[in-house]
Order: structure tokens, then C-alpha cells, then sequence
């Protein structure tokens, strides 16, 4: 049985290593944790550690500094920056030190986990599993392939209607899932992190303000406006509009678009995809209008029959019987 991952917590906030060691502890996960970043140097130096949790600001040596350290002396463990006073220039910092990662206090036990899982995606890529055995995907992010083409159809009409310049669907974590526009998409990449990264700095805000997040923003330039709304899994909508359009419209193309976009949480079979698209026939005949099941049926005992045994036990219609008595 392969072991589960081992997560080095460093705090000097007993409740913050309480909290988190619970928190993957439950998920499965091996916790060692450290008061500093001393404390944390030393036990790197005698146990294999599969990934770092730490604060910035800590009495002696700073998380920044920690991060440098296992960036010289451990390269290949990741590490995931944790502060409850997060500025731009301070998540900035954290990844150019080398953080894959960035926690924002206060947070919540599945934006722990969320980022846990990204952290070791690539060593679960490489033979490395996650808690229980199971390698865990990136996935705000991922979208099937069905559900990518019907949220760029989304998109691509909401673009056309506002005449936006861009429009992107963003995740959690700042992933591009789709875009649309006159932009690169290196150029949507950036303004989708950059939406991402704003909206979780202002987290800490919302939350002293008794908000669980703010829903909407509004950036506006000397000619364009960039709208956006927030998706109920915490990922964004985002649309990049020239300044005549009437911020009246633009936000109720947003919010009808952010609806349809929520509504492709359950992914749609091909047959249903196809079903859902209007027939250019004036009139079909009654029987291709009823639904038929394709492949095997079962018999009332629960037995596979193919369709030449079913239609001699009378459980289908002949279709051939029932096209002649039609026509």
C-alpha cells in the first residue's frame, strides 16, 4: 500500500497548526508541523517531506527566507505561502521566491485541500500519489470536452452582442477555461490570472465586511470597461466592453451568460448535445419522434437480449411493421 503524502506545516500560530494538521489529517494526509522556520529546517534535514505549508510572517526567520532555503536545498519539494496579510506585491514576492501556491487567512478546508492537491499534482504525475492512493487532477479547471464547446458557444455569443473586445471564463485559481476575443491568448491568460488574483486579495475584505465574496467588479479605462461577476464555484466571468455600451446591458448579458455557464456543472452526453438542436424538418414521422434505447435491452428478468430476441419476445416494435403500416 503506497504511503500518503507528508505535509510539513510551519506556523507560530498553534491554532493555525491545529487547524490545518486536522484538516489533512482527515483527508488523509501525513502531518508534521513545525512553530518556525528553524524548527522546520530540521526536521526537513531528517524526514521526507512531499510538500510545505507556510506563514510569511513568523518571529525569527520569515517564510520568505524558508521558501529560499528549500528552494536551494530541497528544489523539489513544493511549496504553498501562507499569510492573512496578503498584498499584490506580497503574493508576487511568494512566487518569484518559489511558492506554487498561495493561501489567504482566513481559509477554508477546501481551499486547503484544492491547493494541497495542485501543489502534488506533478508528483502524483511522476509516480507520487495523494491521500488514499488516488492521484487528484487540477482540476478547477478542467472542463470536458462537451462542456468547453458549449462555454465557448456562451462566450462567443456574449461577444458579439456587447462587442467586447475579450471575453473569458476564469477558475478558481486563475485558469483560462475559455476565451473569446481579438486578444492572444498569452494576453487572456494574463488578464484571467490577474482577475483571480484580485478577487482572492479582496476575500479578507468581504469577509470583515460580512460578505462571503463580492459578486461583481468594474475596472474601467479611458475606452473600454472590463466587467466581471463571479461564478458560484468561485471561479469569474469577464467581459472586456468598449465605454458606449450601457453598463445596464453589459451587466445583464453577464449575469444571463454567468447562468447558462453554472448550468453546464453536469456534463451533457453526446446524445443529449445532439437532441437539443432544432431539426430542419417540417415534419417528422411519429416513429423516429419517439426516444429508442440504442443497444442491448433487458428483458423483465434483467437478461441482455439484442434487438432481433427482443422484438420476437414483443418487448420493441418492428419498426420495419409499424414504417410499412405508416405509409
Amino acid at each position: 500500500m503506497a504511503k500518503s503524502p507528508c505535509v510539513l506545516i510551519v506556523d507560530d500560530s498553534i491554532d493555525v497548526l491545529q487547524t490545518l494538521g486536522d484538516i489533512l489529517g482527515v483527508a488523509g494526509y501525513t502531518v508534521r508541523t513545525a512553530p518556525s522556520a528553524e524548527r522546520a529546517l530540521q526536521i526537513l534535514e531528517n524526514v521526507e517531506i512531499d510538500l510545505v505549508i507556510t506563514d510569511l510572517r513568523m518571529g525569527g526567520m520569515g517564510g520568505m527566507s524558508l521558501i529560499r532555503r528549500l528552494r536551494e536545498s530541497w528544489p523539489g519539494i513544493p511549496v504553498v505561502a501562507l499569510s492573512g496579510f496578503a498584498d499584490a506585491a506580497t503574493v508576487a514576492q511568494a512566487f518569484r521566491e518559489g511558492a506554487v501556491d498561495f493561501l489567504i487567512k482566513p481559509f477554508t478546508a477546501g481551499e486547503v485541500l484544492e491547493a494541497v492537491s495542485r501543489a502534488l499534482a506533478p508528483r502524483a504525475a511522476t509516480g507520487v500519489q495523494t491521500a488514499g492512493g488516488i492521484s487528484t487532477p487540477d482540476l478547477p479547471s478542467t472542463l470536458t470536452p462537451i462542456q468547453r464547446a458549449q462555454a465557448e458557444e456562451i462566450l462567443r455569443g456574449l461577444h458579439g452582442r456587447l462587442g467586447a473586445e475579450l471575453v473569458v471564463l476564469v477558475g478558481t485559481r486563475g485558469e483560462l477555461l475559455a476565451t473569446q476575443g481579438l486578444l492572444s491568448d498569452s494576453a487572456a491568460r494574463a488578464v484571467a490570472q490577474g482577475i483571480a488574483q484580485i478577487g482572492a486579495l479582496q476575500e479578507p475584505l468581504a469577509a470583515a465586511l460580512g460578505e462571503p465574496a463580492f459578486a461583481t467588479q468594474t475596472w474601467e479605462g479611458e475606452g473600454r470597461v472590463l466587467y466581471v461577476v463571479r461564478l458560484e464555484d468561485g471561479g469569474f466571468l469577464a467581459a472586456l466592453v468598449p465605454r458606449a455600451i450601457k453598463p445596464g446591458m453589459a451587466w445583464l448579458e453577464l449575469r444571463e451568460a454567468r447562468t447558462r455557464l453554472q448550468a453546464l456543472r453536469g456534463e451533457p452526453s453526446e446524445t443529449s448535445a445532439v437532441a437539443s438542436e432544432p431539426s430542419t424538418l417540417e415534419s417528422v414521422p411519429e416513429i423516429f419522434s419517439q426516444e429508442w434505447e440504442i443497444g442491448p435491452v433487458s428483458s423483465p428478468e434483467g437478461e441482455l437480449l439484442s434487438y432481433e430476441e427482443a422484438r420476437s419476445r414483443g418487448l420493441i416494435p418492428d419498426l420495419g411493421e409499424e414504417l410499412e403500416s405508416e405509409g
